[in-house]
């Protein structure tokens, strides 16, 4: 089978290979993606796609192709996408709302070509998916607990470019600061201005895009010398360490984190430190509860300016953006 149809799809190897799945024998309506065929129905596609509606109202000439006596359609999308898009138009148990667990190779397939054809009811699934990966929580954003995780994908920093141009290009912003900043963290400067090679593809950001992450790179830098700074909690009244013990351990782990620093790691405002069991044997429990404080205030804080650091709306205009697009629809 061609890799570039995908996996789980049948294909009889033809030129061009029809897809089995998505070749119903009583169809009226060849549509060819790439070099891939489907044998479809007009009737379906157009009671849910105004586009495929206005574009079979359209008379066909005479000599137009014709594959067992169906009109061929061409369509410039890649034939995954399609794939993904006529079975969920076609079967809907292969992509229901969530929660249920989907993939983000399909998410982005079925999002990007409903918003094309004007599909609102899968849009609406895709954009709900979309967003369960990429909150405007905090809380949702990192949650260690699996009932907070609602993420119907596994969401991966590799995936983080492609999720970026796929929210510019089907408007849904409120997905941009999470995947900006994900591919911030874990993507150096040389890729962010050349690109990134996936699956034999060349994906890039857009021109401005990159300015603000290369941007975002010193600004997330900055932010977790933030974060340090729980390190000079002041020492509380009910401190329990005798001759100055946890000013003392607070100054030897500021100089591990500036170091780290120095190395190139830094503290990820977004996650949770998963060393106060380690800090905790060195400080007294007064002293390890306000340290904890004031890390958590400075955590939050850094959340809430992130999406500043790309130039977009805060997290609540954000987050009444993704409410409206989905009750819109």
């Amino acid at each position: 089978m061609d890799d570039t149809i995908p996996a789980g799809f049948e294909v009889v190897e033809l030129e061009p290979k029809r897809v089995i799945d998505l070749w119903f024998e009583d169809g009226n309506v060849v549509i060819q993606a790439e070099d891939y065929q489907f044998c479809l129905f007009k009737s379906f596609l157009t009671t849910r796609s105004p586009i495929f509606a206005d574009t079979f109202s359209i008379p066909q000439p005479e000599e137009a192709e014709r594959i067992n006596g169906c009109p061929v359609l061409r369509i410039h999308d890649s034939a995954t996408d399609a794939a993904h898009f006529f079975k969920a138009i076609f079967d809907s148990e292969t992509f229901l709302p969530p929660p249920t667990q989907t993939t983000f190779e399909k998410v982005a397939a079925i999002l990007r070509l409903s918003t094309k054809y004007e599909v609102g009811y899968l849009r609406k699934r895709a954009l709900a998916h979309l967003s369960s990966g990429y909150p405007t929580t905090l809380a949702a954003w990192r949650a260690d607990d699996p009932g907070l995780n609602t993420a119907t994908f596994p969401v991966l920093p590799s995936d983080a470019l492609a999720t970026i141009n796929l929210a510019r290009e089907v408007a849904c912003p409120w997905v941009l600061p999470t995947a900006l900043y994900d591919y911030v963290k874990s993507t150096g400067p040389s890729e962010i201005f050349s690109g990134t090679l996936q699956d034999g593809v060349l994906l890039q950001l857009s021109a401005a895009d990159k300015r603000l992450c290369l941007e975002a790179r010193e600004t997330q830098r900055e932010a977790s010398k933030d974060l340090e700074t729980f390190l000079t909690a002041l020492i509380p009244e009910d401190c329990t360490s005798a001759d100055g013990a946890c000013l003392s351990s607070r100054l030897v782990w500021m100089r591990y984190l500036n170091k780290l620093r120095q190395d190139g790691f830094w503290l990820d405002p977004t996650e949770v430190w998963d060393h106060w069991d380690v800090f905790g044997t060195h400080v007294c429990t007064p002293c390890l509860l306000e340290c904890e404080k004031k890390y958590e205030d400075a955590r939050q804080a850094v959340w809430l300016s992130i999406p500043a650091m790309f130039n977009l709306p805060s997290w609540s205009e954000l987050e009444a953006e993704r409410r409206k697009a989905l009750e819109e629809l």
